[in-house]
């Protein structure tokens, strides 16, 4: 996973831009006990998307904030999203520990299926038994198999924390998704290229095989012809049968012969591909180790516990005090050269951002 984009206040923010960073913080907060603030999460997502605060923190796209600067795929915030604007608030806590995933899936009924779903102890059904059941409800496969692109793998969806192993299987799957689409869309240009090529080989080498065995024929009949005897036209029907067979027969060979070279051609591609698909997958591979190799070392010199959840908030604790400690340096720069206002304003920013993250700590106690 890429590492979230650090946040920092543009120097002539606005009013607007302080509140839309004090709202990020929220959803950052959120986002790191998923499991037990999944209402709060989606709402806090559905409203930056909705009054599109990404925007001015300097994002082009929703999925460009939620992917760099709160960690997680658009396809899974809008899981969150779904989850609040279509399951009533008291069945999403009542089945919150089945996992965000579950309940997205869940959304896709009515009202009634929903309770009736949800009421077969929904934490303990697979996401492939979910699936199966809500396409007998609503007969929406084609609906499901898009979600089901965006789910985590079966046996890491019953757990609603986001952490490096998740990650780690979302890009893996993510790359070789992507390189079996190009492998197949290549395949089909070369395929199509090669067919097209080889039909016109063909196409001109029996055209010329045709036109010398007729200029053959035609000689051997000019030379019968001057003769008008019962022989020579029994000569004459021969050699015209002799040469319609060894034009069928040019023709035969000329298609089988280039059927062989177009498959070949065709296995040696795919070959090829095959040799970049694997290289991709294992510089994939040795991107999500790295990535998991620099969260521990960062554990380690903050002498945490070893475990999952550890390794990720020393990362993200490594990177908030940098973050704070950039934003500290802005202001001591701008007081420096006499802007004494505008650094006023940024240091006001700063205190309300830390000020609402210490609020939002101080409610989950």
């Amino acid at each position: 996973m890429n590492e979230m984009q650090q946040l920092s206040m543009i120097p002539d923010g606005t009013p607007e831009q302080a509140q839309a960073m004090g709202l990020h913080y929220e959803i950052v907060a959120a986002a790191k006990a998923a499991a037990s603030s999944l209402l709060a999460l989606g709402r806090k997502l559905k409203q930056m998307r909705d009054t599109k605060g990404y925007k001015r923190l300097g994002f082009e796209s929703f999925a460009d904030y939620t992917e760099r600067a709160v960690g997680i795929r658009q396809r899974q915030a809008y899981n969150y999203i779904s989850v609040v604007e279509n399951i009533p608030a008291q069945l999403v806590e009542e089945n919150a520990a089945a996992g965000v995933t579950k309940l997205a899936l869940l959304a896709k009924l009515g009202p009634a299926d929903q309770r009736e779903v949800s009421g077969q102890d929904l934490a303990h059904i697979t996401v492939t038994e979910l699936k199966q059941i809500i396409e007998e409800k609503n007969g929406l496969a084609e609906q499901l198999s898009m979600l089901q692109d965006a789910a985590e793998p079966a046996t890491e969806a019953e757990s609603t924390e986001v952490d490096l192993d998740t990650l780690r299987a979302q890009a893996l799957e993510q790359a070789r998704a992507e390189v079996a689409a190009e492998h197949r869309k290549e395949l089909a240009e070369q395929s199509r290229r090669l067919q097209q090529d080889h039909l016109e080989e063909m196409d001109r080498q029996m055209h010329k095989v045709a036109a010398d065995q007729q200029d053959a024929l035609e000689c051997r009949m000019r030379e019968y012809r001057q003769s008008t005897d019962r022989e020579a036209e029994e000569k004459v029907r021969k050699i015209r049968a002799e040469a319609q067979e060894k034009i069928k027969k040019a023709k035969a060979e000329a298609a089988q012969e280039a059927e062989k070279k177009l498959e070949e051609e065709r296995q040696a591609a795919r070959r090829d591909q095959e040799e970049r698909d694997r290289a991709d997958l294992e510089a994939a591979r040795q991107e999500a180790e790295a990535a998991r190799t620099q969260a521990e070392k960062i554990a380690r010199k903050l002498q945490l516990a070893h475990s999952e959840e550890s390794i990720r908030f020393a990362l993200l604790f490594e990177q908030l005090q940098n973050a704070a400690q950039e934003m500290m340096d802005l202001v001591d720069a701008l007081t420096a050269a006499g802007r004494d206002e505008e650094a006023t304003r940024l240091r006001t920013a700063l205190a309300g951002a830390l000020q609402a993250l210490a609020g939002q700590m101080n409610e989950e106690k």
